[in-house]
């Protein structure tokens, strides 16, 4: 088991800045790896902090990852049931949403961003990493619409989109003025840091669960309206679904608009859009590009499969040094020889300057010790 007391003098992470660079979204494998339960992992900070340091010092990330359970917090600190799974992510409980019934809303009280459910945890763990790396890049929220699908329900809120528009749009200036504006406040209040970026996510907010007139009506102008009233530095991200979109090139836009400077794009979409076309509108509208590899390829390899996606995307997305690699949220049993040939790849063959013919490279496959190899070492 990790805890703090061992590791807190001992996280040893170094950025490299000659080659592309690669993060991941890991909570629930941080949590396998370290041999802590998903309710200890998320609600321990310090457990949570030092585990994620580890893993990511374990993978060789150029990004720390920090993940938390994301779509849960504000939405627990609301008053909405949460269910803690053994071995896997915590997610809203679905069978009773917060506001079952319109009328629910005016019985609702905004949550005290110092007090309410884990939003002093994620306090906790921001000082944290403050205090061992020196420095914090971000801070992550739940975006508008996620947030309202989930203490709403996606059905009933689709409903309300379509039969009650005035309600949705009393739920959504509820959400963001009275919920994640003050919660925003206080964390770069409690962070010493009034200009930290804060990184919303907004899975819910992807085609086909949404159309993009949606997106146009109840998406941008809520991250506008965020980011209008805590003085800029904010963007949500996170949606899913352009090959779906039946018109990427616009989803592109609006997600432009709620991300300004850059564009993420995630497998399986990124795959199936064609990273050519992708790479070809952000070199017309001038943006940094976000690739997002496979979770699913990730998971279930083989590693070859894994080497060449990653070969590809340098290939037809990364010549310029615009762009790095995230890969998407990784499931807990996920075997770690395949995390590690996905960061091996992307600093071999994205290491700078980046040759004409990739096939040049010579490329082994790592062999790594098991992590909690890794961590004995650590001790010692």
């Amino acid at each position: 088991m990790v805890t703090e007391s061992k590791f807190k003098s001992k996280a040893n992470l170094s950025i490299g800045d000659d080659h592309i660079a690669i993060g991941a979204q890991i909570n629930d494998h941080a949590a396998f790896l370290a041999g802590v339960s998903s309710e200890q992992f998320f609600t321990d900070a310090d457990i949570f902090t030092e585990t994620q340091l580890l893993v990511t010092e374990y993978y060789k990330l150029d990004t720390l990852s920090n993940f938390w359970d994301v779509y849960n917090v504000e939405a627990e600190a609301m008053g909405q049931k949460v269910v803690y799974y053994p071995n896997s992510l915590p997610d809203i409980d679905r069978s009773q949403p917060l506001i079952a019934k319109p009328s629910d809303l005016d019985q609702l009280h905004p949550p005290n961003p110092y007090k309410s459910g884990r939003l002093p945890w994620i306090h906790k763990v921001n000082n944290n990493f403050l205090e061992i790396t020196g420095k914090l890049d971000r801070a992550y929220f739940t975006a508008p619409f996620s947030l309202a699908a989930n203490i709403r329900g996606y059905q009933n809120l689709i409903e309300d989109m379509f039969m009650r528009p005035d309600f949705a749009h009393r739920l959504f200036k509820f959400i963001c003025d009275e919920v994640l504006v003050p919660h925003i406040e206080v964390l770069r209040k409690e962070a010493n840091m009034p200009d930290l970026l804060m990184d919303g996510r907004d899975a819910w907010a992807s085609p086909p669960m949404i159309t993009l007139d949606m997106m146009d009506e109840y998406v941008v102008p809520y991250t506008e309206r965020l980011r209008n009233q805590v003085g800029g530095n904010l963007i949500t991200r996170g949606n899913w679904g352009d090959a779906k979109s039946r018109d990427p090139e616009r989803f592109f836009s609006q997600k432009t608009k709620c991300s300004p400077g850059s564009l993420s794009v995630l497998d399986p979409d990124l795959y199936e859009v064609g990273p050519e076309r992708i790479k070809a509108y952000a070199n017309e509208h001038n943006l940094f590009v976000t690739a997002g590899i496979d979770a699913a390829l990730i998971q279930e390899g083989p590693v070859e499969a894994i080497v060449e996606r990653v070969k590809l995307y340098i290939e037809k997305i990364g010549r310029d040094e615009r762009c790095m690699f995230h890969i998407n949220q990784i499931p807990g049993e996920t075997p770690s020889e395949h995390v590690h040939a996905a960061v091996a790849a992307c600093h071999s063959y994205g290491r700078f300057p980046i040759p004409e013919n990739l096939d040049t490279i010579q490329f082994e496959i790592p062999e790594r010790e098991s992590f909690s190899e890794f961590v004995n070492k650590k001790l010692r």
